[in-house]
């Protein structure tokens, strides 16, 4: 979970939405390419390990670099078309109505996951959103415990309540970025005030 391309978007000041492909992915080459632009323009890292705001020009360039992308990958689409299979689904784009087999074909499902991430930069454009690249922390036997409850306490009730559970030792740890490393048996990603143990 480490390895890849790891972003939280967050609007009005509340978390939205977190995305992750890992090295693996087939998307990561398509979004690599233009995140190595962003770091080298804006001199920042768009990694998981990092944890930096992107600048809204880098998000613009990531939006018009993917535009290019999709439009080379629906002229694949075009030429080399499926004409039946499962689980297809239809997405319209720049006008176009494309039903797309996710399962059968890594071109669809490439095409597919591009017209989500795009729709979501687009928002992040309009609406004046926030991208982050989340980092990981680490945290001690205690914290990892305190978070726990933390955690299981909000699947249960919707609420989080820190009362006498380690309230200085999280806000100081969340508040210092020195402290953003990977640790040996668990991760926890973070930004800002927004928490998540990695599962």
């Amino acid at each position: 979970m480490n390895r890849g391309i790891y972003i939280q978007i967050i609007g009005n000041e509340e978390f939205q939405d977190r995305i992750f492909w890992s090295e693996s992915s087939d998307i990561y080459a398509f979004l690599r390419n233009h995140t190595l632009k962003i770091e080298h323009k804006f001199d920042t890292k768009f990694n998981a390990f990092s944890d930096n705001e992107i600048p809204m020009d880098g998000i613009k360039m990531l939006r018009d670099g993917i535009k290019k992308d999709l439009n080379f990958l629906i002229e694949e689409y075009e030429n080399k078309p499926i004409e039946n299979g499962l689980n297809s689904v239809e997405v319209d784009y720049n006008g176009k109505r494309m039903k797309l087999y996710y399962k059968a074909s890594k071109l669809h499902l490439m095409i597919l996951n591009l017209i989500r991430f795009q729709k979501k930069m687009e928002s992040v454009i309009e609406e004046n959103k926030k991208v982050y690249v989340c980092g990981n922390a680490y945290f001690n036997d205690t914290m990892l415990e305190t978070l726990m409850k933390i955690r299981a306490e909000f699947k249960t009730n919707g609420i989080v309540s820190i009362n006498g559970i380690q309230e200085t030792e999280l806000t100081t740890l969340i508040k210092d970025k020195s402290l953003i490393k990977s640790g040996p048996n668990y991760r926890l990603t973070r930004k800002g005030l927004i928490i998540d143990i990695a599962e």
